[in-house]
């Protein structure tokens, strides 16, 4: 009971940053309501279809992060989420997630699983945790690194015993397409969603989108097959709507629809602000570093391309739309409330 009350009091936090949202978007104005700060992109792990930890980049200090977190915090954000590479490298992780807290920020962490249990006090502040995991052992350990798919295990039981709520997220790859059974088994084990996303092209460019190593037949036939878990009560985190849409194409919805750059962003581990991951390579940038945080994201150009299958970025969409199924469906990831068919 008090980790659900915990969960509400964080989710009635977010009411100012929302009604500061609704109040700009009816101006016309941009908001940075949900920003990703990836704060570094060294990483442990070395994953078949990630790039991440090959694309060098400077870190920010502590201070600079403080001061990103204060400038956007003031312009309107009230949701933010850590990456990398993987976040609990970082030196500075429970310092940045101190002051995300300190400043009434709903704090959400993806990480591969590794070092949760060694930075359990750090992690139990968050809001919720996004673990990642692909498949039984085999397959997990296979894409991803030697004995991880156990450290997954170990860091879902963690987090339980803290009070931490979690989910999962499957990067569903053509060697993982029949081990979604799987994962969904350990989410009911273990009391959580889980979420899957189509592998991406290893470029993380936005007109790759989804890996060609995968057709637009087997797209179809993940999404309904997930489909038809979500009906039978089975804990799948993706949205009825966002799965709909894939099953019937291969881009869940273009750039120029897209609220990347105008209501959320990304927050490079140097400074760089873009519209979101995906197309930090496709246009300049500003850095908060050089420009300040809060001006460098009133600057930023709106995104361009063909669109993505990225299923966070959507889910968010949905969210920043106000449409009233995804409300709710949000309330439900971070209450870890039973399904209700959304």
């Amino acid at each position: 009971m008090d980790g659900m009350r915990e969960r509400a009091l964080s989710l009635g936090r977010q009411g100012l940053p929302v009604l500061k949202l609704g109040a700009r978007r009816a101006l016309g104005r941009k908001s940075p309501f949900q920003v990703t700060f990836s704060v570094t992109n060294r990483c442990n792990f070395k994953c078949v279809y990630c790039d991440i930890p090959l694309q060098k980049r400077d870190e920010m200090d502590f201070g600079e992060w403080r001061d990103a977190i204060d400038e956007l915090r003031a312009a309107g954000m009230g949701r933010a989420s850590l990456i990398g590479g993987e976040p609990l490298i970082h030196d500075d992780i429970g310092a940045i997630i101190d002051h995300l807290k300190r400043r009434e920020v709903h704090t959400a962490m993806n990480t591969n699983g590794w070092l949760v249990e060694e930075r359990i006090e750090d992690v139990r502040r968050l809001d919720l945790l996004c673990v990642t995991l692909d498949g039984p052992r085999e397959v997990h350990d296979t894409q991803r690194r030697a004995g991880s798919y156990d450290k997954v295990i170990e860091a879902l039981g963690a987090l339980r015993r803290v009070g931490v709520p979690a989910v999962t997220m499957s990067v569903v790859t053509p060697a993982g397409a029949e081990t979604m059974d799987h994962v969904l088994a350990v989410a009911e084990d273990h009391g959580h969603k889980a979420f899957f996303q189509l592998e991406h092209d290893k470029s993380c460019d936005v007109a790759a989108a989804i890996s060609p190593r995968i057709s637009d037949r087997g797209v179809a036939d993940v999404a309904g097959r997930l489909i038809d878990a979500k009906r039978a009560g089975r804990p799948v985190g993706n949205s009825f709507a966002i799965l709909e849409a894939q099953r019937q194409r291969r881009y869940l919805g273009g750039c120029d629809t897209c609220y990347a750059g105008r209501y959320y962003a990304y927050v490079l581990s140097d400074g760089t602000i873009a519209p979101c991951l995906l197309t930090q390579w496709q246009q300049e940038t500003g850095n908060g570093r050089s420009r300040g945080f809060a001006r460098a994201f009133q600057e930023m150009a709106a995104p361009t391309g063909p669109g993505c299958s990225c299923v966070p970025t959507h889910e968010v969409n949905r969210v920043l739309a106000f449409d009233p199924r995804a409300l709710w469906h949000a309330i439900e990831v971070t209450l870890a409330l039973p399904p209700t068919g959304l």
